[in-house]
C-alpha cells in the first residue's frame, strides 16, 4: 500500500511499481496530504500499467514540464489570439516547471491550484486547469506525452455567475458627449454594433462600406480572424454613419481608429480608463467622495451629489471626486444587447448583431433586464386593482385562514 514519510524537510512517496518492486521518490509537495495523494496516484498508475492500460514509464519521453511548455508555446501558444505567456509562466512554471511529466499528476495540479486560490478567482483557476489540459492534449496528439491527461481528473471550481452593469438608452448620449472627440467615434461604434475591443482596434477602412451601410467584422487586432473564427456582416445604424465617416476621413492610415502615428492601437490600450473618466464627467456615478484639501486632515465622506461643502474639522473646501458606476468597456457590448431587448427586437436579431453561434449565450449573459423591466412585467399579471384595494388587513388574514383549512 502506498505511503509517505518525511526526511530532511522533504516528503517522500513509497509505492510498488508496475514490476512489483518498492520504489521511493522525493516529491515537490509542500504538505503531507498532497504527498499522500501523489503516492496513491503513483500506485494506481502502476496498477493500470500492470493491467496494460497505460505505457510503462520507461516508454515515455523524459521531459520536464518546463520543456513541454516551451514546446507548446513555440508550436501553438504563440499563435493564439490574446495569448498571455507571462501570466501562464508566473502561475504554472514555479511549481511545475522542474517536475518530469510523469510527476505532473492530478493531485499535484490540484495542490498548485489550491495554493493560488487565495489570490485568484474560481474562473481564473479553471482557466489554469484548462490551459494544462490543452498543453497535455496537444502533446498527446503529437506523441510527446503517452499517458492520460492529468488535468482531466482535476475537478473544475464552481464559478459564480456575475451580473454586470449596462447603460440605459438615455445615458448613452451623455457618455458620448463627455468621452472626448478623439474617442467618440470608437465608443459610439462599440455601442451601436456590439463589437469587441480587439475588433474595433483592428477595424480597417476597407471593412467599412458606408455606401451600403455595412461593416464586415473579420479580424481582432492584427489577427486574421475574430474570437468566433468567422467573418460576419453587420449593419451601420443611421446615427453612427456620420461619426464613422468622420473617423475614416481623419485617419492617416488604413485603420479606422488608429493611434496618433497611424499604427494600430495595442491590446494594452486603456479604454477602461477613458470610460471611467467619461462616466464621472457625465454624472453616471454611484455618488461622490468629498475629500478635504488640507494636508494631513484626511477627512472624506461619500455624498449623493457634488455640491460644494466644507470640512467639518478644519472648514477647508472639500474636493468632490466622482465614483463612476462599475462598468467595463466590454459592458458596452452588453449594453447593445440589453437595449435591443428593451426595444422589443427579437433574440435572433440580437444574436446576429453580437455574432454568437449559440443563442443561449445571447439570452443568458448579454441580455440584462433591470428592476424596472421586472416591475413592468409583474404588473401585467392582470389581478384587478379594485379587488386588491378592497382587501383590508383583517380580510386578508381571514382569506389566508380559509385557505389553510
Amino acid at each position: 500500500m502506498a505511503s509517505t514519510y518525511t526526511r530532511g524537510g522533504r516528503h517522500y512517496a513509497r509505492w510498488k511499481d508496475a514490476s512489483g518492486r518498492w520504489r521511493h521518490q522525493a516529491t515537490k509537495c509542500r504538505t503531507k496530504r498532497d504527498a499522500e495523494r501523489f503516492a496513491v496516484d503513483l500506485e494506481r498508475k502502476a496498477e493500470r500499467q500492470r493491467a496494460g492500460l497505460e505505457p510503462l514509464p520507461t516508454d515515455a519521453p523524459t521531459m520536464t514540464f518546463a520543456q513541454l511548455y516551451e514546446w507548446w508555446w513555440s508550436e501553438y501558444g504563440s499563435n493564439l489570439r490574446g495569448a498571455t505567456d507571462s501570466y501562464w509562466r508566473k502561475r504554472l512554471l514555479p511549481d511545475l516547471g522542474c517536475l518530469s511529466l510523469q510527476e505532473v499528476t492530478a493531485p499535484i495540479i490540484e495542490g498548485v491550484l489550491q495554493q493560488q486560490a487565495g489570490e485568484l478567482s474560481a474562473k481564473s483557476l479553471n482557466g489554469l486547469r484548462g490551459m494544462l489540459h490543452t498543453i497535455f492534449a496537444k502533446a498527446k496528439k503529437r506523441g510527446i506525452w503517452v499517458g492520460s491527461n492529468p488535468a482531466a481528473d482535476v475537478e473544475r471550481r464552481r464559478a459564480p455567475r456575475r451580473i454586470f452593469d449596462t447603460l440605459r438608452a438615455e445615458e448613452v448620449p451623455a457618455l458620448l458627449h463627455h468621452v472626448g472627440a478623439g474617442w467618440r467615434a470608437l465608443f459610439a461604434t462599440a455601442v451601436w454594433t456590439g463589437m469587441r475591443k480587439g475588433e474595433l482596434l483592428g477595424l480597417r477602412k476597407r471593412d467599412v462600406n458606408l455606401l451600403d451601410g455595412e461593416i464586415t467584422v473579420r479580424r481582432s487586432y492584427d489577427a486574421t480572424t475574430t474570437k468566433g473564427d468567422h467573418e460576419e456582416v453587420i449593419p451601420i445604424a443611421d446615427p453612427l454613419m456620420p461619426l464613422l465617416r468622420e473617423a475614416i476621413e481623419d485617419s492617416p492610415s488604413d485603420y479606422v481608429f488608429p493611434a496618433a502615428d497611424g499604427s494600430m492601437r495595442p491590446p494594452e490600450t486603456r479604454l477602461q480608463h477613458v470610460l471611467r473618466r467619461a462616466l464621472g464627467r457625465a454624472g453616471i456615478v454611484l455618488g461622490y467622495e468629498h475629500v478635504c484639501r488640507r494636508k494631513g486632515c484626511a477627512f472624506k465622506k461619500k455624498f449623493d451629489d457634488d455640491d460644494e461643502r466644507r470640512c467639518p474639522k478644519c472648514n477647508m473646501l472639500l474636493y468632490a471626486r466622482a465614483i463612476p458606476r462599475p462598468l467595463r468597456f466590454h459592458d458596452l457590448r452588453g449594453t447593445t444587447a440589453t437595449l435591443l431587448a428593451r426595444a422589443g427586437v427579437s433574440l435572433v436579431v440580437a444574436q446576429r448583431m453580437l455574432r454568437h453561434t449559440d443563442p443561449r449565450l445571447t439570452a443568458n449573459i448579454y441580455s440584462r433586464v433591470d428592476i424596472g423591466d421586472l416591475r413592468a412585467g409583474i404588473n401585467r399579471l392582470g389581478i384587478p386593482q379594485p379587488l386588491v384595494a378592497s382587501l383590508s388587513y383583517g380580510s386578508c388574514r381571514s382569506v389566508v385562514g380559509d385557505l389553510s383549512r
